[in-house]
């Protein structure tokens, strides 16, 4: 090779590649090619995770702030109660998630130790800057892959589970201001003194005011800290479904290879449908509103505090929703077209 060391060089920082392994150089080989494809998109979407995390660090722990201070603090043991039910179900979620995503990676694992170790070939083809065909070439680059495959799962359990998980956490506000708003008779004629009973009345629907606006904001800042990475992770779900259908439609069902890419298209089926799962719940929820304040005894209120709760029915109908890049809703709607969408990519595949 003429200029060793200056090329040597260029290699070790990635500047100077070889054909070998190289994404583009597989166009020859269609299976390698998708294998190749399905590696690089799916690190693409974990890369693009840990910035938005990095760089997102003020905004989440300003959402974690406005959960822990008033009004989203919980009152009293009831309200407490309605917020451990919805922790429950995202610990739930969460558990299934991580055992669903943690045994993807087992299998690929497993199948990689008995299949690709004993003819020292790695589990993902790819370009490196040293001779990987050594004894300890090999086990660098193997141990590598296979700790950045672990790495990668775990970043998208984390992150896959977090979205969701805050999602709910406005579901449960909802819930919280729903309880709140059915107490406003109780709380303002609790006692046999009718003393300051307007002043009584203002504050506690000021209160719910205050924490109705609370959460439109809390969601208005979730949507503003992930929408580009949804979108992101819309755009990669698309590609690598369609890719992953198409691959497992080639594999007999007996091939060491099919499980481990069975495993691989549910957990990308479930990356996607989480986030749209808990969107549309979110957006149900904020319409319940609207009915806990209808079934108030709102008509022993006074004149101007029914229509205080007009203004909260009517902000109501407008629902909360998130979105993939500022113009995809994400609900179950867009989940089936995504599904969809993958699949008529499938089929021009074919």
């Amino acid at each position: 090779m003429h200029l060793p060391y200056s090329f040597g060089i260029l290699q070790c920082l990635g500047l100077w590649q070889t054909t070998e392994f190289a994404l583009i150089a597989s166009f020859d080989d269609f299976d390698e090619f998708i294998n190749n494809l399905i590696v690089l998109l799916t690190m693409v979407g974990v890369c693009g995770k840990i910035v938005n995390v990095i760089l997102k660090r003020k905004e989440i722990l300003r959402l974690i702030n406005i959960l822990e201070t008033y009004p989203c603090l919980c009152q009293n043991l009831e309200e407490k109660y309605i917020q451990d039910e919805f922790d429950k179900s995202i610990k739930l979620r969460t558990l299934a998630y991580f055992g669903l995503t943690e045994s993807a990676v087992a299998m690929v694992v497993s199948v990689s130790i008995l299949c690709d170790t004993p003819n020292r070939s790695l589990p993902f083809k790819t370009w490196l800057p040293f001779d990987s065909k050594t004894f300890f070439g090999y086990w660098t680059a193997y141990n590598h892959q296979i700790l950045a495959h672990v790495f990668g799962a775990l970043v998208n359990v984390a992150y896959d589970t977090l979205i969701p998980g805050l999602m709910l956490k406005i579901c449960a506000q909802l819930s919280i201001l729903e309880h709140r708003l059915k107490l406003i008779p109780k709380k303002i004629y609790s006692s046999d003194l009718f003393i300051d009973v307007k002043r009584r009345e203002i504050n506690e629907i000021s209160n719910c005011v205050k924490h109705h606006l609370k959460i439109f904001q809390f969601a208005e800042i979730t949507n503003t800290v992930f929408s580009s990475v949804i979108f992101l992770q819309f755009s990669i779900s698309t590609i690598v479904i369609c890719v992953t259908v198409y691959k497992l439609s080639q594999i007999q069902i007996n091939n060491p290879e099919f499980a481990p890419m069975a495993f691989y298209f549910t957990c990308m089926l479930s990356q996607v449908f989480v986030i749209c799962f808990a969107s549309s719940e979110c957006n149900l929820k904020s319409y319940d509103i609207a009915m806990a304040v209808y079934q108030t005894d709102w008509y022993n209120l006074s004149v101007s505090t029914q229509k205080s709760l007009l203004f909260i029915m009517m902000r109501s109908l407008r629902p909360l929703k998130f979105t993939a890049g500022y113009f995809i809703d994400v609900s179950l709607n867009s989940y089936n077209q995504l599904v969809k969408l993958s699949y008529s990519a499938y089929n021009v595949l074919q």
